[in-house]
């Protein structure tokens, strides 16, 4: 019965949690600071390799250390950039904002 009893209870706390996804969510300058570095990396890999079969799993490793600087996880990571990507015009704004970013370090060079 105690069993029974500590299990229901568990779920009644699991189920209780927020569930909100933007609780989940990277904070959006934070988020426009990683998709930045990511797409930086990307373009690296692409001009280096060519092929996306060729530096697949380089690529993967290099993220995996991004994220890490970043203290988030690859999952978290894509939670957050579908979540953005669904808010189109703030999606829109934020590829601008890496953009003006990208820009802006060039011209610093």
């Amino acid at each position: 019965m105690r069993l029974a009893v500590s299990v229901f209870c568990f779920f009644i706390l699991f189920a209780c949690q927020s569930t909100n996804p933007q609780n989940q969510v990277i904070e959006e300058d934070k988020m426009i600071e990683i998709m930045a570095d990511v797409y930086v990396l990307e373009m690296h890999y692409q001009k280096k390799y060519g092929a996306p079969v060729q530096y697949k799993k380089p690529l993967d490793r290099a993220l995996k250390t991004l994220f890490t600087s970043h203290g988030i996880s690859r999952d978290s990571y894509e939670r957050s950039f579908t979540y953005y990507a669904s808010k189109h015009e703030q999606f829109i704004h934020m590829n601008e904002e890496v953009i003006q970013r990208y820009n802006a370090e060039l011209l610093e060079k």
